[in-house]
């Protein structure tokens, strides 16, 4: 008897930041810690983190790739 795979859902993370490297502007942690933490309390885990859509030394967004085992 062989057992099934394991399966995974994904789901992506999209946070607007201010963050702008030339402005001196440090991006605020606790909007992204916070849902991390929610959505780690609902089974999700942490795969990836990556800017996006940088402009003028900075980035508009961060994305976080979260995974959770299907059942």
């Amino acid at each position: 008897m062989s057992e099934s795979p394991v399966t995974w859902e994904y789901h992506i993370l999209k946070m607007k930041t201010e963050s702008r490297f030339l402005s001196g502007t440090e991006f605020d942690t606790e909007p992204l810690l916070s849902e991390l933490n929610r959505l780690g309390a609902e089974g999700w885990e942490l795969v990836s983190v990556f800017d996006i859509e940088k402009v003028k030394g900075g980035s508009k967004y961060v994305n976080a790739v979260l995974k959770r085992r299907r059942h």
